[in-house]
């Protein structure tokens, strides 16, 4: 499958994507690991997602005790 590739609003790193992801996915960038979403396909734009967005709440912290 062909990628397309959009660049991290944050830091500038190109991502590769599969045409299959669609507008309103979330993806990480492997560079600085912020939290984006797909705004559109054509062209490909990605949109930061803050921090707080990406919580829910079934999150809990890991407990290592």
């Amino acid at each position: 499958m062909p990628l397309e590739f959009a660049v991290c609003p944050v830091c500038g790193q190109r991502l590769g994507l599969h045409e299959y992801v669609t507008p309103g996915t979330r993806v990480v960038c492997v560079n600085c690991e912020s939290n984006l979403q797909v705004e559109a396909r054509r062209p490909l734009r990605l949109k930061l997602v803050p921090l707080e967005a990406t919580y829910n709440r079934n999150d809990r912290p890991e407990s290592y005790g």
